[in-house]
């Protein structure tokens, strides 16, 4: 038996070092969290537990598919290969560049996937995607006020004497931040929650807030108010290492605490609590959600957490610090994507209306990696439609997808088990050492390859990679900035990288134009933002349908990843959705009854369970579901936008929802 040192590629906040363990045969027959690395701490979530099972799964790509008179027939690489070069070729030469779209998203995280992008960027000014599924809006808004993103290592977390959990629902999306929870609790800190639906984390919490979804900004403003009229402010903090504090203060006059109540459904007395939970418990870690920015005005919902934390001086010392993400490796993903030349984009949050409306040329050939976008981008029903309108579609994927049967041609690639890589995060210090651990199962093929041998036959210029492995040379260069190479992972394994730090802004050197924390952004205005923090109203609230349609990621899941395994069905068999008790009953509805959510775009199904937590104007169902379980939420969600960043606002929907019989 031999013991692997490797990492989880997923896109997740936890970053997992795991150990795999290999029989004699060369089979992979375990695997399990590193009980050496200071976050993983031996343990996986439920999706780790699963690898073993994903890479040997019946289900599996193990060769190349070519759909040929509407079926999918298994054909040779060659065969598969030289129809995809010949095809781009051909569009190329007739239509331009554009006539190609790529899309790549998080499916993997691990470095050389970008090799694709890089591929792509070479051929000229294809059709790109721009924006964000995930998290931009709460990018940009940091970048606002700090100038840049850092955020405090979650092993500072102890040292916090309040954590307010905003969003974040640590059981389900970042179960490695518990133990140090629960290490700050031994210490005398407190716990907040402040989130519009139940996160198993109430019961330790010293403070409990619900607003509507869609308004927290409104909540922190009126937080921000009520300190500042107690008086109850870092000012210190903010006479030093702020700029703009005058004129933000004019703003909160428009926010009192009757306002802000009205607003966010959350009472007067709660605003309070939450006021005084940053200002007497400091210091303060909050720890951001993501789903809390995809609303229309979700990037100004960040600025104003930012701001409640900057004036009560909860920045830039041990255990104080709003962590988001950080930036520190994006220019390793820069580095191996290479600069993009000038082309057409179309828009992620818009992305199936975007190809149908291309014109002069319209998308010829498309080729889609590491996603899944039939599932995760807005309007499902569209994206199906937009995919079929298009003359060449090719997927690379582990399994047949959504996405994947619209696709013309489909390729097998391999799990990270069968590949050498390096993986880095935007919520992590660590470089993360990934060894190969097995031969690839089957005729799978990593992605790089794919790209190398597209390459060859289309004699791409400027690609001079001949191997997987040279390009993997090529990419960890990227890290010598931080003293670490490739032969020094080989030797060493994971590192974590002494240039960042373990405390954001501790120096208090922001990095925005005034070298300050900024609660007034010249740079905002100049962009057409908001130069402070302002409560934006969801789009949304125009809907004519009675309840918010929250659609958060499962603790058993990544996105649409996981749920073909039969370990993750045993846990989560079929899709749930949420919603008041008091409202089900009031419905008439029974608990496990299969219900109808709907709207304009359509209707779903799932069966309805209650929570007397649950606040009585939403329901929620987590995200991913396929197109199979019938409850795939994206047709129910609109083509909207976040007012920052180009984020999807992917909550900023309403439903209604009735029993069936």
């Amino acid at each position: 038996m031999k013991v692997y040192r490797t990492a989880c590629p997923r896109d997740c906040l936890d970053c997992c070092s795991m150990l795999a363990y290999v029989d004699e045969k060369g089979r992979l027959v375990r695997v399990k969290g590193d009980p050496e690395h200071p976050v993983t701490r031996g343990f996986l979530c439920p999706k780790g537990n699963s690898y073993v099972e994903l890479v040997y799964h019946p289900n599996r790509l193990l060769y190349p598919l070519m759909k040929k008179n509407g079926e999918f027939k298994r054909v040779t690489w060659e065969e598969a290969l030289n129809f995809i070069a010949e095809k781009l070729k051909n569009y190329i030469e007739k239509f331009g560049p554009s006539s190609i779209l790529h899309y790549h998203y998080s499916g993997s995280e691990a470095l050389t996937k970008n090799l694709d992008t890089r591929f792509f960027n070479l051929l000229g000014g294809i059709t790109r995607v721009a924006g964000d599924l995930c998290f931009s809006a709460g990018l940009v808004a940091q970048i606002y006020d700090f100038g840049g993103l850092l955020q405090n290592s979650i092993e500072d977390l102890p040292n916090a004497k309040g954590c307010v959990l905003w969003g974040r629902n640590v059981k389900s999306t970042n179960i490695h931040a518990l133990p140090f929870i629960a290490e700050c609790r031994r210490q005398g800190g407190r716990i907040a929650v402040v989130n519009p639906l139940p996160t198993g984390m109430e019961d330790i919490a010293y403070l409990v807030v619900r607003p509507k979804p869609g308004t927290d900004a409104a909540l922190a403003l009126g937080a921000c108010r009520y300190l500042v009229e107690q008086g109850k402010i870092d000012r210190e903090f903010i006479e030093k290492y702020t700029y703009g504090f005058e004129r933000f203060k004019k703003v909160l006059e428009d926010y009192t605490l009757e306002k802000v109540s009205r607003i966010t459904g959350v009472d007067s007395g709660d605003i309070e609590r939450l006021a005084l939970f940053y200002a007497e418990n400091t210091p303060v870690t909050t720890l951001l959600g993501f789903g809390l920015q995809r609303y229309r005005g979700g990037g100004n919902a960040i600025r104003a957490i930012d701001a409640l934390a900057a004036i009560t001086g909860n920045i830039g010392k041990p255990g104080a610090g709003v962590s988001y993400c950080s930036d520190t490796y994006w220019y390793v993903g820069s580095f191996v994507k290479g600069e993009a030349p000038a082309g057409r984009t179309i828009n992620v949050w818009d992305l199936a209306r975007g190809i149908l409306n291309a014109q002069d040329p319209p998308v010829k050939m498309a080729f889609i990696t590491n996603a899944n976008p039939v599932v995760n981008v807005p309007d499902t029903a569209m994206m199906k439609k937009a995919l079929n309108s298009i003359d060449t579609v090719v997927v690379i994927d582990l399994f047949m997808t959504d996405t994947a049967r619209e696709a013309d041609v489909v390729l097998p690639c391999t799990t990270f088990f069968e590949e050498e890589n390096i993986k880095v995060s935007s919520w992590s210090p660590w470089i993360y050492y990934c060894p190969k651990v097995i031969e690839p199962v089957g005729e799978a093929r990593p992605d790089e390859e794919i790209f190398i041998e597209l390459a060859r036959r289309i004699e791409l210029k400027d690609f001079p990679w001949e191997s997987r492995e040279q390009f993997l040379e090529y990419a960890a260069e990227a890290f010598r900035k931080f003293g670490v190479n490739l032969s020094i992972l080989r030797e060493k394994g994971h590192i974590k990288n002494s240039f960042v730090p373990d405390v954001a802004w501790q120096d208090k050197k922001f990095l925005t134009p005034s070298g300050k924390f900024e609660f007034y952004s010249e740079k905002a205005l100049a962009e057409g933002q908001p130069p402070t923090a302002t409560y934006v109203a969801a789009e949304s609230e125009e809907d004519q349908y009675p309840y918010h349609f929250i659609t958060p990621h499962s603790r058993y899941r990544i996105h649409s990843q996981f749920q073909v395994s039969e370990y993750i069905k045993s846990l989560n068999p079929f899709p749930k959705v949420y919603i008041n008790s008091e409202e089900g009953v009031r419905l008439g509805l029974r608990e496990g009854q299969e219900v109808e959510i709907y709207n304009d775009r359509g209707s779903i199904r799932a069966k309805v369970y209650f929570d007397s937590r649950m606040r009585r104007d939403t329901v929620s169902l987590e995200s991913g579901w396929s197109v199979e379980s019938g409850a795939c939420p994206n047709f129910l969600i609109p083509s909207r936008v976040s007012e920052m960043g180009g984020c999807a606002a992917l909550y900023d929907v309403k439903v209604g929802i009735r029993g069936v019989e």
